[in-house]
């Protein structure tokens, strides 16, 4: 049924092309977005959207942080309370759509509740005045990062409550037609730099995406690793962004057979650098523990740090040492990914390299909204997952990662609770020493099969490419 489907469905847009209306430009997504709700972005394709249709108070870009909305703001003079009255522009929202959104931060519940927690209170006091209340000792680098997050982004008050989206950023949303597509247009006056209307198509095979692009009917899609060998791949019509994600394999912390001996000796079996080479076709980049390279060497400023190890004995030896062995030897252990054809390949991979040492796995592919509901909930032994990097900087590959107050579908999905990195976490004052620190009690107790950073790989169209400024958003 699935492969009539699809045949129905590319015939239908090869044939009635002239019923579709027109569009700049055609996008592919994997997956339809969980949610276009702010306080909800955390998969892939919502936060990808996000960059179209939200906006916040600040926003983060190659300038820094900075507000297109806020013509001044100040501190307000207090010994008890930090308070900051800030004045909008002509060009933003009403301030009474700011207090209800940044609001809506501190009263609701929602998976990244926890990194608003020095936000206590929004007030307008006019159409164009509002007052914000943090946390004493909160530094103003943090709230001002934390409100350029897509999180923090602004809705219009009165449509929302009629379930109805008004977003503020660059684009407006048209249409949204579940599992199908979703068609924005530009808003505001024209610029040369962007698109007036695009419509992202939910493709979750890469190959029907292929397709289309190769019919001049799609204008980008992301590249698996087993596309990256196409002609198409190896030419100017290929964008490829570094560092921005971690894979690894979460070691579900609530077994009590997987101690720190169990973990390290999961670490020493894995041969990353090999599977690196023969399986991605160096499509991917190693990491120190859960940290890019690239952030290792913005905050170690010249310290070394060792690269992961692969030495089969170790591995034995850590084996031999853990709680549950020899049992652990004859207990099936379940190892779960995502279904399709890439992650499988990846899985099977590793699976070859755990029973190299003796251990006993199951794989069982999954669809990603049960593999990861489920894994929130504690279900699992192993589970293969990618991160996403929310925004530029090191403390989004550790904080909700490995926050112990963040289990589950808070991002911590390896249910890793160390108090002491808790308490760096939740610091209001953090450095780079401070994330050294966390990294390396991270790298010691291996709550993760520490894995790789992928690249990833977007096959455009020259149509695509006359719009610069969107390289930035794929």
């Amino acid at each position: 049924m699935r492969t009539l489907s699809l045949v129905f469905f590319l015939l239908s847009l090869t044939f009635c092309r002239k019923e579709t209306p027109h569009f700049d430009l055609k996008i592919a997504l994997p997956s339809d977005p969980a949610h276009l709700d702010p306080l909800f972005l955390t998969d892939l394709s919502g936060q990808k959207l996000a960059k179209f249709l939200h906006q916040g108070l600040f926003v983060q870009d190659a300038k820094g942080i900075h507000s297109p909305w806020i013509l001044s703001y100040k501190k307000l003079p207090g010994p008890k309370k930090e308070l900051w009255q800030i004045h909008l522009n002509a060009n933003a929202p009403s301030a009474k759509d700011i207090e209800y959104s940044l609001s809506r931060l501190v009263f609701e519940s929602y998976p990244r509740k926890g990194d608003y927690h020095f936000l206590l209170g929004v007030s307008s006091r006019s159409e164009t005045e509002l007052e914000l209340e943090f946390k004493p000792g909160t530094l103003e680098s943090e709230w001002k990062e934390k409100l350029s997050l897509p999180f923090a982004s602004i809705l219009g008050k009165e449509e929302w409550k009629q379930d109805h989206l008004k977003s503020f950023g660059k684009y407006t949303l048209l249409t949204w037609k579940k599992n199908e597509y979703l068609d924005l247009e530009f808003q505001g006056e024209v610029n040369s730099n962007f698109p007036k209307k695009i419509r992202f198509l939910i493709l979750p095979q890469s190959s029907t995406s292929l397709f289309l692009y190769r019919k001049q009917q799609l204008d980008a899609f992301k590249l698996t690793d087993f596309l990256l060998s196409l002609p198409e791949a190896n030419s100017e019509f290929t964008l490829t962004k570094k560092g921005r994600s971690v894979q690894y394999v979460a070691i579900n912390q609530n077994n009590p057979c997987f101690d720190k001996h169990f973990r390290r000796a999961l670490n020493l079996s894995v041969p990353r650098a090999l599977i690196i080479q023969k399986l991605l076709e160096n499509h991917a980049d190693l990491t120190y523990g859960p940290i890019p390279l690239q952030y290792m060497e913005k905050i170690a400023k010249g310290k070394s740090w060792k690269e992961p190890v692969y030495h089969k004995q170790q591995a034995l030896d850590e084996l031999k040492q853990s709680t549950c062995y020899p049992k652990i030897k004859s207990t099936s252990l379940e190892f779960r990914m995502r279904g399709d054809d890439e992650n499988q390949a990846k899985g099977r991979a590793i699976k070859q390299a755990l029973e190299d040492i003796g251990l006993k796995i199951k794989l069982r592919p999954m669809e990603k909204a049960p593999l990861y509901k489920e894994n929130g909930e504690g279900k699992g032994d192993l589970t293969l997952l990618t991160w996403y990097s929310d925004f530029d900087s090191v403390w989004n590959f550790l904080d909700p990662l490995f926050h112990p107050e963040k289990v589950g579908n808070g991002g911590n999905r390896s249910f890793y609770r160390n108090p002491e990195v808790g308490k760096i976490l939740n610091q209001p004052f953090k450095n780079n020493l401070d994330a050294l620190q966390v990294i390396e009690r991270i790298n010691e107790d291996k709550p993760w099969i520490f894995l790789w950073s992928i690249q990833e790989n977007y096959l455009v169209s020259k149509d695509f490419l006359r719009y610069n400024a969107l390289v930035d958003f794929l």
